[in-house]
Order: C-alpha cells, then structure tokens, then sequence
C-alpha cells in the first residue's frame, strides 16, 4: 500500500509539473502532425524548425528571466531589426562578418541598458518605456533603410546560421547547451535564485540586500545582447535584412513564457519550461503552415493561448489562497 501511494504521489508531482505537461503535449502534436503531413518527420523540415527555434530562443532566455523578476520587454523585435540592419550593413561595407556580430551585439545591449537606466533610475513603467524604446528603435531603423531591406548572399555571411554538426544546425546545438546550463543555474545558484525571491516579493528583496535595481538594469541590458544576437543570426539565415520583421516576436516569447510556466506577475517559472512553450507554438506553427492555414490566424491563436493562461493561473492561485486560508483556520481550531 505505501509503495501504491508513493507511485501515486510522484505520478501526481510530475503532472503537475508544467514542463511534463507540454512534453506530452510536444508529443501528441507531433504525432498529430506526422498523421495529417507526410512531410513533418523530414530532416529538411526539422533543420528549417531547429534553426527558428534557435533564432527566437536566445531572446526567450531573457524574456525569461525578466518575467522571473516581475518585469519584461517589448521592444526585443526592434531592436532585433535593429541589430539585423548593423549587422548586415557592417558586411556589406567589407568588415569581416566575425567582427561585425560584435557590434551589433553592442549596440542591442546599448539600447537594454537604455531600457533599464530608464526603468530602474528614472522609475518609468516597464511597459511605457519598451514601448517607447520600440517604437523609436523602429522608426530610425525604418528611417534609415527608407523600408528597404539590404541583401548579402556570401558563404561567410551565411555560416552563422547554415554551419551544422551532423545535420543539426550549431545555433540549435548552442541554444540547447544554453537553455540546459542556465535553467540548471535557476535552480541551484544562489545569484540566479534571487531572481524569484525579486518577482516573489521586491521590497522584501530589497529589505534582505538584493541590489534589485541592478539586477534589472543588468537583465535588461542582457535581454539587448540576446535580441541582438537573434537578429543577426536571422539576417544570416534570411540572407538579408529586413527592417520592418520581427514584429509580434515579443508577444510570441511571452506566450511562450506563460505557457512555460512563468507569471506575469513574477516569482515563477524556469527556463526549460519556457524553451518547451516555444517549441509547442514553433509546431504549430508549422502544423498550420503543412495543413495550408492562412498563417495570419497564429497572431489570434497567441491571444487566446496567453488570456486561457492567464485565467488557469488566476483561478489556481485563487485556489491556493483558499486553501491557505482554510488550512490556517483548522489548525486554529
């Protein structure tokens, strides 16, 4: 009997879980898609879905941690265009690609830590100023190309992206060891733990010696490097780059996020937990793609994955408060 109930406990614990949940999830979808689409399980396919996964996956570690601390950024796409133009533009003009990519990483984790001098020494809402930092960022991005997108189609532009280790694109395999390293660290590295314990409770933080301030300021100028990174390794991929792209990339990551696990209120979630959330829409994505859906109802299908998550994450707190009052009454009984 205690060896039925301790089974039933650990089954309980991993559906709980939510990255147990979107593994099966990732499952029955591909299973799903491999029934409706010859072409899903493909290598062509795979390599074309590891490669924009891959792309998109290094801004979502930011996001991530962001969200973790009780804030976030939606001006990722832009400065993800941004960095694609710096980028391609600086090949263009002869520099070496290997230098080029540097820069442009410089000039997204410049305009971070724009975001988060202005957020956390200026106290303006996160939302206003990424929004702000967005739409300025896209304006002179838009302003200088006049719209137009510069192409480079060279073999040592293109390596970022096409170089490949048995078939898996090295971007892929990098993000992989990344997101792994990382989410380990959440778990277990005191400096990374202060991240919940700030999304958790910030004045209580702050009363305990957590510079909150500069752990924001840092995190904002790292989520800069990351989306610069993204966009640069698209460009690459694209051959090109494209000014007005990327736009609702960074609902798409906080999507991802929340179905992951994390809250936009902060205190919760983990990196494999948002990496497995934008995989799940990576597929289907693509499933809609196979399947000939006008790929213009995805933006519509974020929105209603985002408000059920909102609303299953309100009602299970709800409940959990509910049942902490309860529990506190009994034992006053």
């Amino acid at each position: 009997m205690t060896g039925q109930a301790g089974k039933k406990g650990i089954l309980r614990s991993m559906i709980e879980q939510t990255e147990f949940i979107l593994v099966i999830m990732i499952v029955v979808m591909c299973i799903l898609l491999s029934q409706l689409n010859e072409g899903f399980f493909t290598s062509a396919n795979f390599r074309s879905m590891s490669r924009g996964f891959a792309i998109e996956g290094f801004t979502l570690i930011g996001m991530c941690f962001l969200l973790i601390t009780g804030t976030f950024d939606i001006s990722v796409a832009s400065v993800m265009a941004m960095a694609g133009y710096v980028f391609t533009s600086l090949a263009v003009a002869g520099l070496n690609a290997w230098l080029a990519l540097p820069v442009a990483i410089l000039v997204g984790w410049a305009i971070g830590s724009c975001n988060g001098f202005i957020i956390t020494r200026l106290r303006v809402n996160a939302f206003i100023a990424t929004l702000a930092t967005m739409t300025i960022v896209r304006g002179v991005v838009l302003s200088i190309s006049q719209g137009n997108p510069i192409r480079l189609a060279t073999a040592e532009f293109g390596q970022f992206s096409s170089a490949a280790i048995g078939g898996v694109p090295v971007m892929f395999i990098l993000l992989i060891l990344t997101v792994a390293v990382l989410d380990f660290m959440l778990r277990k590295v005191r400096w990374f733990r202060q991240l919940y314990f700030i999304g958790g409770n910030e004045n209580s933080a702050e009363l305990t010696g957590i510079n909150v301030a500069r752990m924001r300021f840092v995190l904002f100028g790292v989520i800069g490097a990351l989306a610069a990174l993204s966009g640069s390794l698209s460009s690459s991929r694209l051959e090109a780059s494209v000014p007005n792209a990327y736009v609702g990339t960074e609902m798409k990551l906080m999507v991802a996020c929340v179905i992951g696990g994390c809250s936009l209120n902060g205190g919760r979630g983990t990196l494999l937990g948002a990496a497995l959330g934008l995989a799940f829409l990576f597929l289907l994505d693509n499933g809609m793609i196979m399947m000939g859906i006008d790929i213009y109802w995805f933006q519509g299908i974020l929105g209603v994955f985002l408000i059920g998550v909102i609303l299953v994450n309100t009602v299970s707190a709800g409940s959990f408060g509910r049942r902490g009052r309860g529990l506190g009454k009994s034992r006053q009984g």
